[in-house]
Formats: C-alpha cells, sequence, structure tokens
C-alpha cells in the first residue's frame, strides 16, 4: 500500500528534513516533489492544498491510488536521484523558504469567510521590539541550591550521588552515571524549570530525553534505578522515552485541577504534553509507540497520531483520533504552527514564549488562525504578519495592546 500523502505527512517529512532526521526513502520522496520546480512550487502548493483540505468540507479521495499514480509518473519521467552535496544544501534552503516566508499562514473569520488584508502604518507602534525566547532554565539540586543554566559554563556542574551533571552547548542538560549508587538514604530529586522566554532539553538518568517550553518544569529523581521512572511536570514537556519493559516510564502531570491526578505511563515512545493552568484543557499527543492515559480512576490507550484531551478538572478525557500532531509538536521544532486557533490561543503562546503581557482593546471573538511561522523572529515580525488578519497590535516594553 502506498503512503498516505497528506497535509500532515508533508509537514512530518519538512520537519524530519530540517532536523536531518529523514531516512533515505523519505528523503527520495521529499526531493522528488522538490526537484520538480527549483523553486519548489509543487511542495509549497501541496502543503497549501491539504491544509486547505484539512480544514473545509471535501469529497473522499483515495490518496493511496492517487499517490502510487503519481509515483509511477515520476518513475517514469525522473531516474532514482543520485543527490551531489550542493542540491541537498539547494533543497534546504528551498524548504526554508517555505517556512520564513510565511506563505503558509492565514486569519479567518467566523461566518466571514477571508478578511482581506490591510495596510497599517507599523512606524512607531512596533518600534520597541522584543526579541525571542531562547535556552533559559533554572536546575533546583536536591539541596535546594539553584543554579541558572543559562549563565552557568559549559561542563560538570556537580554530582547527585553517583550521576554527574553536566551542561552541554545549545540548551542541553545531560545525566552522567559515575560508579555505583549510594544504598543509603531517600532518593535524590533535582527539577528544571524554565521562565517565560525560556526553553531548555534534558537527557534523563536512564537515557530518556526530554524538552522543556517556555514556564514549565519537571521534577525527577537522579537514581531511576531505586525509585522507578516517575517524574512530574507541568506546562508542556516533549518525551522521548527509552524502552524499559521492566521499568514503564510514569509522567504525572501537575496541574490547579488536581496535582498529579493526571498521569501518562509508557515502556517506549514520543509524546507531547501541555497542561498550561491557563489553557482549558490537558492535552497528550502521541507521535509514535503507545501511551495509557490516567485520569482519576478512567484509564485510556492511545495509539500514534491520537491526543487525549481532559478536562482541567480531571473529570473527563475526549479522545481525537485525527490529532494534528504537526501542531501539537511545532514549539520543539522551533516555530509556531497554529490549527484554527483562536486569537487569544495564539497570544497565550506568544506571551509565554516572548515573555510579554497583552491586554484587549474590542472584541476579538471571530479570529481564526491557522498556519505557522518560525519563533525565532522578533515580535514585531510576527505581528506584521498577524495584522493581515485585521487586527493590530502595539508594544510597550514588555506590554502589548491588541485593538480590533
Amino acid at each position: 500500500m502506498g503512503k498516505q500523502w497528506t497535509k500532515e505527512r508533508w509537514e512530518c517529512l519538512v520537519e524530519r528534513y530540517l532536523r536531518g532526521d529523514c531516512s533515505r526513502e523519505e528523503l527520495d520522496e521529499l526531493l522528488m516533489q522538490a526537484d520538480r520546480d527549483p523553486g519548489n512550487k509543487d511542495l509549497a502548493e501541496a502543503l497549501q492544498k491539504h491544509w486547505d483540505m484539512s480544514n473545509e468540507p471535501s469529497p473522499a479521495i483515495d490518496w493511496d491510488s492517487k499517490l502510487q499514480a503519481i509515483m509511477r509518473q515520476s518513475a517514469a519521467d525522473v531516474a532514482p536521484p543520485v543527490i551531489p552535496r550542493w542540491r541537498w544544501y539547494a533543497a534546504v534552503a528551498s524548504v526554508l523558504i517555505v517556512f520564513v516566508s510565511g506563505i503558509w499562514f492565514w486569519s479567518y473569520i467566523k461566518k466571514g469567510g477571508h478578511q482581506p488584508a490591510v495596510a497599517v502604518a507599523m512606524k512607531g507602534r512596533l518600534s520597541n521590539d522584543v526579541q525571542p525566547g531562547g535556552n533559559k532554565a533554572v536546575l533546583t539540586l536536591a539541596n535546594g541550591h539553584a543554579v541558572t543554566l543559562d549563565s552557568a559554563q559549559n561542563g560538570s556542574l556537580g554530582m547527585q550521588d553517583n550521576m554527574k551533571i553536566v551542561k552541554k552547548a545549545n540548551g542541553l542538560l545531560t545525566y552522567e552515571k559515575e560508579g555505583k549508587a549510594s544504598m543509603n538514604g531517600q532518593p535524590l530529586y533535582n527539577m528544571i524549570s524554565t521562565p517565560r522566554g525560556g526553553q531548555y532539553q534534558v537527557v534523563l538518568p536512564d537515557g530518556s530525553k526530554v524538552w522543556l517550553n517556555a514556564s514549565s518544569s519537571l521534577r525527577f529523581p537522579t537514581d531511576f534505578t531505586r525509585t522507578g521512572r516517575k517524574v512530574e511536570v507541568s506546562g508542556e514537556a516533549y518525551f522521548e522515552i527509552v524502552k524499559d519493559p521492566s521499568r514503564p516510564f510514569k509522567v504525572a502531570i501537575l496541574t490547579s485541577g488536581g496535582a498529579g491526578a493526571h498521569e501518562v505511563e509508557v515502556l517506549g515512545t514520543s509524546f507531547d504534553v501541555m497542561a498550561y493552568n491557563d489553557e482549558n484543557m490537558v492535552q497528550t499527543t502521541l507521535v509514535d509507540g503507545s501511551v495509557k492515559i490516567r485520569d482519576g480512576k478512567a484509564e485510556n490507550m492511545l495509539e500514534p497520531g491520537e491526543q487525549a484531551q481532559s478536562a482541567m478538572d480531571m473529570q473527563s478525557t475526549h479522545i481525537v483520533k485525527d490529532a494534528d500532531v504537526a501542531a501539537a509538536i511545532a514549539w520543539k521544532n522551533g516555530y509556531f504552527n497554529f490549527n484554527k486557533e483562536s486569537l487569544q490561543t495564539v497570544m497565550r503562546q506568544l506571551a509565554r514564549w516572548y515573555d510579554v503581557d497583552v491586554s484587549y482593546i474590542g472584541s476579538h471573538t471571530d479570529k481564526v488562525f491557522w498556519g505557522g511561522m518560525q519563533r525565532d523572529l522578533p515580535l514585531s515580525s510576527v505581528f506584521k504578519i498577524l495584522e493581515k488578519s485585521g487586527v493590530q497590535f502595539s508594544i510597550e516594553g514588555k506590554k502589548v495592546i491588541v485593538t480590533n
């Protein structure tokens, strides 16, 4: 059976390509389309077409047969590509154009269709710019000592029992075993916390990887051998868990609705947990593997591509079978991806990443956005894109004013 040629697949391929994680088969599939046009027009049109189809009613299409036909035609027209090094760089640049240019960002108005772009005088209102967040975090050791990671030197930060804590370059903290763990005393717990405008990555004692988004925290034991593998998280985190059938990995999600009442149990998998207290639900999105979601007494199993949406009071959980995984993990890959989000939801994400406070003048309940942009843009550049929806923004220090 051929691969499903969907918007989600193209987004996943582009993300994996930009991270350098594509298999040769995936690269061939992506580059076969990119090679048809040096400007990458076909790929851009495919992304836009399938984004539109995911948000509007459309007739049933046999995409397996369609892709097989396309690939047969491609095989007739194009020999299996042998890609010189310069072509790899050219292809990367062409894919980057899709994201940097912001061509896949749209705004709609409920019940009103497309909102025409408006020309707004930007000078003055956005002159007091705000730079994007970066690798910022505080590590709190078992004795209560706090280490500001963004100002600490790279290298060893000390020992926690038999675990050496090492700060690497590019916002990465690792725990490396040295010798045997002490069998005396209570387990040691560390916590890494990111502020607004911060993000960080940590490699846990068992080799599992965790990415923390802004305004998030992760509490974990420094020795998984004695305590099992259980951590506590607040805010948002992406996990890549090392498989260990004898020791399931458990994530207790801390929210104002009930600390630890929501728990994710996995053996080995990749998933995202979003549990900000200013959002209206807890979301657990499964990328691969399988996880068990516990909300109080209820249990739900997730399959790849599914998302559990739980009420903050942990009284109910809804499973989305065909979730927008790319949107859920976009932050981890360095960009915003809005899937029919309200203006308020968009601004909450921007407020956390740019460390600003937001106030509103007028009603904006009819604004709906989808599409994406990079997270390394200055805030003024983000607002210039968003202002095409007819909304105005002003930056006054660390305060943003949104005007209809």
